[in-house]
């Protein structure tokens, strides 16, 4: 096998597996470049197809009429070039002008493409046709050097991806622009050029899609902490009403058995002797003690705290939980002269209920407990008017 053999070989397996590729990953990235990607991969396989002697052509199609062929899709593939690096760039990269600049080379291809039939058929313009390729040449590196300065990462990769090529070209456009004729092996030059930049520009693409993956990874995080954060009580660190209703709504949790409704006692006498700081240092203390394996406790606002209970003993572990708050408030604020304590209003989760309906239930029954004298926890037998009251 000869070096031209075996260079068509692996354009023709590169081609195959980079356009492939950038194909299959179109509808997950969904960016523009892709396409632009697989336009300029089938151009150049068409111009491979249609210049290569090793390939076979149908016998409808004249030799003149395959050189057409081929040089037409020539220039589209490089058209392609300027809109597929414009629309490669990072957002985060202005390059207006080099945007610009490259979105205009495909719209300035038709004109050299409107020359190949008088060149092809009778061999005029062919200098023309060479010198407006030149220009958008020059166009081209022009645009990676604008955008490589403004501190483009795909630009630096489609860089040395297209140096091979351009420099085939160029070298292949000035040879016929002053000795005349095709430059000696361009051909195989120009596949190998190619092979390198699917080579090249599969590592680009590769790279940005890590880099895509990297950015969606951090929103995702800065989301999921942002949403955290909201459902966060900023003083206390536990769950407020929003996270409160999350935890009780969340599909994949079982479903608690009761819900306990605290509210420390004579709360407001410990902000006016002692100061808000203490009260905060207060309301820190009662979050901390009501932290349990059985129960999620969020704070409702001021003094007031919810716990969802889990298991048959639920009722059992709100009097445990309210009970500790004494002794973990003081421990974390011996300052204070007398001891904490608090009330709370217990009520049984029912099939149907929704978490305001059950606090609706837990709430008489707290309102119960503080006219009963406060230290206590207090259950309704019954959601209806005259319910009696049972201590818990």
């Amino acid at each position: 096998m000869d070096w031209a053999s075996a260079t068509l070989g692996a354009f023709i397996a590169s081609a195959f597996i980079f356009g492939g590729t950038a194909l299959a990953l179109l509808p997950i990235m969904r960016r523009r470049f892709l396409a632009w990607i697989v336009a300029r991969v089938t151009a150049i396989t068409i111009m491979v197809w249609a210049l290569a002697e090793q390939l076979p052509v149908p016998d409808f199609i004249s030799d003149t009429e395959r050189l057409l062929i081929g040089v037409v899709a020539t220039d589209l593939g490089f058209a392609f070039t300027g809109p597929m690096l414009a629309s490669y760039l990072e957002k985060r990269v202005v390059a207006r002008r080099e945007r610009k600049l490259l979105g205009l080379m495909l719209p300035m291809s038709l004109v050299p493409i409107a020359l190949l039939p008088s060149i092809v058929f009778a061999g005029r313009l062919d200098w023309l046709h060479d010198t407006i390729l030149l220009g958008m040449l020059g166009m081209l590196c022009w645009g990676i050097a604008g955008t490589i300065r403004e501190g483009s990462r795909a630009a630096i990769f489609q860089a040395f991806a297209w140096a091979p090529a351009l420099a085939v070209a160029i070298a292949a456009l000035l040879h016929e622009l002053i000795v005349g004729g095709m430059i000696p092996h361009y051909f195989a030059a120009m596949m190998g050029a190619l092979v390198i930049e699917f080579i090249i520009t599969a590592m680009g693409v590769v790279d940005g899609f890590m880099g895509i993956k990297g950015e969606r990874d951090r929103a995702l995080k800065d989301m999921r902490e942002a949403k955290l954060a909201t459902a966060l009580d900023p003083l206390t660190n536990i769950a407020n009403r929003r996270g409160l209703e999350q935890h009780f709504n969340g599909k994949q949790r079982r479903r608690p058995t009761g819900l306990a409704l605290v509210d420390c006692d004579h709360f407001k006498r410990i902000n006016d002797q002692f100061g808000h700081d203490v009260g905060d240092s207060v309301l820190c203390a009662v979050a901390r003690s009501l932290d349990s394996e059985n129960l999620f406790a969020a704070r409702l606002g001021g003094e007031e705290f919810v716990l969802l209970l889990y298991g048959e003993n639920w009722q059992e572990a709100a009097e445990i939980a309210r009970r500790g708050i004494t002794q973990g408030v003081r421990n974390a604020v011996p300052e204070l002269p007398y001891p904490i304590t608090a009330s709370a209003g217990l009520a049984a989760l029912e099939e149907n209920d929704t978490l305001g309906s059950v606090m609706k239930r837990a709430d008489r029954a707290l309102y119960a407990a503080k006219e009963a004298g406060r230290n206590r926890s207090l259950s309704l037998t019954e959601f209806r008017p005259g319910a009696s009251l049972k201590s818990a």
